[in-house]
């Protein structure tokens, strides 16, 4: 893995054109003009810049031969294990990525506030962010939560990084703090395997010794590797920051709750930043009363319509079973109906069957494509069975969940990634939010 500077190959092959792959071939462009840019992707790109080839991914191996130097930057949807790129490295091109790129052209003086974890890693992100700014400390906001992290200005003297496992998975670089919030099962077709996942995950505090490293207590994943691990800064024990019942507490000092993000695993997510806050010198006790200004993120228990008392909650980027079970504890008490159905994915949804039987207050369970009846299948036979359903049209799964209530919560926490209905990040809480509004008028 190279980190690489674009004037020391005669080819420089972009793989894939989102935002990361554009900000790349920007910068390829600007610090050497003269070498041959080209982009591999399913198809060309319609706003591919002039001098700029593109080739399909079945052309790779005759471009990496015909190249010369070769350096391939790989977006992140690209596995690290696919059988194309061993091949490419194999007849002796360079492998680098986007956030490498960044880190060998960042300022030594720039601190990297790096977060990562199966679920909460966008919240826990902007959290972070805004206590940081809230009390004058000027932080950047990059990486998978939104802007490629190229982008960010060499003059911030700190960045809040959020890095799904495809970018952990090749780090070269170990981050200031390294943020890893939970180790639950996902992305393993990706990955390979549920160890496969687990080691790419955690490269983020596995490369450098000197990365101060801030683990969730509570996860026994990461308990069962990391206990040992020198350099490291536990949250969620009663000797730090930690949670029950969602209210922030710092050792035996009751601080509150988080106003504007309901859930105990979000007020979680504020005791990792505040642990980074606390540990670098701050005033933590400032930072968390600047949470009264944080307003959350789409689609993370996100209240988008109320009809009468029936509130509409999307939750739609909740795509395993364990961050659905998360999203519950966000409405003890109240009556729920349920949303559920995506991707296949190898999801453990027996398991989920077996965690909802402590839920009593589940009104009802609409599955929807493409794995809904695998769902339905799993929860068969519990206590639940008698309020499965199965809609393939994704409004009349709303509607079906919102008529089972004379109030409560309609939740969107659907335990799978889009599926093939929804092809554009964002378009299922959308079509939700749509198909909620409609029904309160």
């Amino acid at each position: 893995m190279r980190t690489g500077r674009f004037s020391e190959y005669d080819t420089v092959l972009v793989w894939g054109y989102g935002k990361e792959g554009r900000a790349v071939l920007a910068l390829a462009r600007a610090e050497a003009p003269g070498v041959k840019l080209t982009v591999i992707d399913r198809a060309a790109p319609e706003d591919m810049p002039d001098g700029v080839a593109h080739i399909a991914e079945d052309g790779l191996d005759a471009a990496v031969r015909a190249g010369g130097r070769v350096l391939l930057v790989k977006s992140p949807g690209v596995p690290l294990y696919h059988p194309r790129l061993d091949a490419a490295l194999r007849a002796g091109a360079h492998l680098t990525s986007q956030t490498n790129l960044w880190f060998a052209r960042k300022p030594a003086a720039q601190r990297v506030l790096a977060i990562t974890g199966t679920k909460g890693k966008s919240t826990a992100s902007a959290l972070l962010h805004h206590m940081l700014n809230a009390i004058g400390e000027d932080a950047a906001l990059a990486g998978n939560i939104g802007d490629p992290v190229i982008e960010t200005p060499p003059d911030a003297p700190a960045v809040v990084l959020e890095l799904s496992s495809y970018q952990c998975a090749d780090l070269v670089h170990g981050p200031d703090y390294g943020v890893v919030l939970n180790l639950m099962r996902e992305h393993i077709p990706w990955h390979g395997s549920l160890e496969a996942y687990q080691r790419d995950k955690t490269r983020l505090i596995s490369l450098d010794p000197n990365t101060r490293a801030v683990l969730n207590a509570g996860d026994s994943n990461l308990a069962a590797r990391f206990s040992a691990r020198p350099n490291t800064l536990w949250f969620n024990t009663p000797e730090g920051f930690h949670a029950p019942g969602g209210v922030i507490h710092f050792g035996d000092e009751t601080w509150g709750p988080v106003p504007s993000v309901p859930g105990p695993h979000n007020a979680l997510n504020a005791c990792a930043g505040l642990t980074i806050i606390a540990d670098m010198g701050l005033d933590a006790r400032a930072a968390f009363d600047s949470l009264s200004g944080f307003h959350g993120l789409p689609h993370r228990l996100q209240t988008v319509a109320v009809k009468g008392a029936v509130r509409f909650v999307d939750d739609s980027l909740a795509t395993t079973p364990e961050s659905l079970l998360l999203a519950l504890d966000a409405f003890p008490g109240e009556d729920v109906a349920l949303i559920l159905g995506g991707e296949e994915r190898e999801q453990d949804y027996e398991g989920l069957a077996a965690a909802l039987e402590r839920h009593e207050r589940i009104r009802a369970i609409v599955t929807i494509p493409e794995n809904g009846p695998r769902i339905a299948a799993a929860l068969a036979g519990g206590r639940h069975a008698g309020v499965v359903t199965y809609e393939e049209d994704f409004e009349a799964a709303v509607a079906r969940a919102a008529a089972s209530l004379t109030s409560g919560v309609v939740l969107l926490s659907p335990a799978a990634p889009r599926g093939r209905q929804f092809t554009v990040f964002g378009a299922r809480g959308r079509a939700f939010a749509a198909a909620a509004q409609a029904l309160a008028g």
